[in-house]
């Protein structure tokens, strides 16, 4: 819970009930001898809220660091063992200590009824109402912030991954991409018909793919890459010696998962924006470290450069930010342009591997609310 003076406010309210309570209760009831009511009324008061604030502040630190140590996520069954125990452990020590400050005024109240027994129960009765009160408040308002967040933030990765797809779409779809491709098509069927069917072939790969994904946030690496490499095929064909590539990933990395269109759109930007000739050709070469999918290429920018928005690479890093807290990162020097995707661990299903790592859900809603506010 976030602690600020409109929860110190609550806190005051809270802790200013057992005092009402009881003092209520003598003057209604009149079961309680009372002497300087007013006096003991006020002290009863302001101990009674001093200690409820100190003891939510504390309960709230230890939940807080529970949630780091225990996330609910993983750890449901010891995360309720711990949270129960830790915070009652806390209330009743403060509770207590409250009763040695109280167990005098109580005894002027009704010096006949009191025992320190019976006020030390009535104590630690009221310390496990105010720790109900305190737990519950407190995991009701993260659990409801968490769905809360998590629901804008799928809407948003739902509205980024149709944007991306029609990205894809949009550039498979785009003339002069369809008109390449059909030109080298025509040449192949007279010059070479075996490459021109597998031409045929991959090029229908590539648009099977773009239409066989749309459904999901991610994809296999190994998926991915079946995509670029047809993709890759296809301008290899067209630029010949003016494009090398080369793909160097382990076979036993390649059931990760990756966002799907990543590492196409890369090597996209990379022909788009470069000069493409035998003499000075463009050299791509995908390939991973520290489970991470680096693409790399030289720079040789062409003479007529296309403007670029840079929505895709943007978009690439937003949709790996809302689905799981982390983003690509680019770097760049006189010579070469590098970026580097993170790969998303295969044990996990795809519906949750947003939830791979709890801290970085943490970032990722940190930052998301900052910018609401």
């Amino acid at each position: 819970m976030k602690l600020n003076w409109q929860t110190f406010k609550w806190l005051a309210i809270v802790g200013s009930l057992p005092p009402l309570y009881f003092h209520l209760r003598a003057l209604v009831l009149k079961e309680y001898v009372t002497t300087n009511t007013a006096s003991d009324f006020i002290f009863w008061l302001v101990i009674s809220i001093f200690v409820t604030i100190v003891l939510s502040v504390i309960v709230f630190i230890e939940i807080d660091w529970l949630q780091k140590v225990l996330p609910w996520k993983k750890y449901v069954a010891r995360r309720i063992i711990a949270g129960v125990s830790l915070t009652f452990f806390t209330v009743m020590v403060g509770m207590l200590i409250l009763s040695k400050f109280t167990y005098g005024m109580h005894c002027k109240m009704f010096p006949e009824k009191l025992t320190y027994t019976h006020h030390l129960f009535e104590e630690l009765t009221t310390g496990m109402v105010l720790w109900a009160i305190l737990v519950s408040v407190n995991e009701g308002v993260y659990f409801f912030n968490q769905w809360r967040d998590e629901l804008v933030l799928s809407q948003i990765l739902q509205k980024e991954k149709v944007e991306s797809q029609l990205e894809a779409l949009r550039n498979q779809a785009n003339p002069h991409f369809l008109f390449n491709s059909l030109n080298v098509l025509s040449s192949l069927v007279h010059s070479d018909p075996d490459k021109a069917e597998e031409f045929i072939n991959q090029f229908a790969s590539v648009y099977r793919y773009v239409l066989n994904i749309q459904d999901k946030n991610v994809v296999t690496l190994r998926e991915e890459l079946e995509f670029l490499k047809s993709y890759l095929f296809l301008q290899k064909i067209r630029f010949v010696e003016g494009l090398n590539y080369k793909i160097d990933i382990e076979e036993n990395l390649k059931d990760s998962y990756i966002v799907p269109f990543s590492l196409q759109m890369l090597v996209e930007n990379a022909i788009k924006h470069n000069s493409i000739e035998k003499e000075k050709p463009l050299n791509i070469h995908v390939f991973i470290k520290e489970y991470k999918v680096f693409v790399k290429n030289n720079i040789q920018l062409r003479e007529d450069e296309v403007n670029s928005n840079g929505v895709g690479l943007s978009n690439l890093r937003q949709r790996y930010f809302h689905l799981a807290g982390i983003m690509p990162e680019i770097s760049q020097t006189d010579y070469e342009f590098v970026v580097n995707i993170p790969l998303l661990k295969p044990e996990k299903k795809e519906e949750s591997i947003k939830y791979d790592h709890d801290d970085c859900c943490n970032n990722r809603r940190r930052k998301f609310r900052s910018r609401k506010t």
